[in-house]
C-alpha cells in the first residue's frame, strides 16, 4: 500500500469525519472507501458512456464480470448490451 499526503477542503474533512462516526471505522479507512466509491462511480460513467466495457470495469475493480454488472445496476446503470448481443452469446453456447 501506497502512502499519499492531501490536503482535503473542509467540506470533504467533514465527509471522511461523519463517514468514520456513522460506521466506526477509522479515518484513513474512511478516506479509502470514499476514495473507492468516487472510483467505482467515474468507472460507471466511462462504462455508461460505451469508453470502457464490462471486463475492463470488472479487472479495475478487481471483481467477477457479475459483482461487476451488480454494481452498476446499484447505481442505476444497466448493461449495454442489447437483445442482439444476448441472442448472439446464447446461440455461441449451443452445441454444434
Amino acid at each position: 500500500m501506497t502512502t499519499k499526503t492531501l490536503r482535503l477542503p473542509e467540506n470533504l474533512r467533514q465527509a471522511v469525519q461523519e463517514l468514520s462516526v456513522a460506521e466506526h471505522i477509522e479515518e484513513a479507512t474512511a478516506m479509502r472507501k470514499l476514495l473507492s466509491m468516487g472510483y467505482e462511480r467515474f468507472l460507471a460513467d466511462q462504462y455508461r458512456a460505451g469508453h470502457i466495457s464490462l471486463r475492463e470495469v470488472a479487472s479495475r475493480l478487481e471483481v467477477s464480470l457479475s459483482d461487476a454488472l451488480e454494481r452498476l445496476q446499484h447505481l442505476g446503470i444497466t448493461g449495454n448490451t442489447g437483445a442482439a448481443d444476448t441472442l448472439a452469446s446464447l446461440e455461441s453456447l449451443r452445441p454444434e
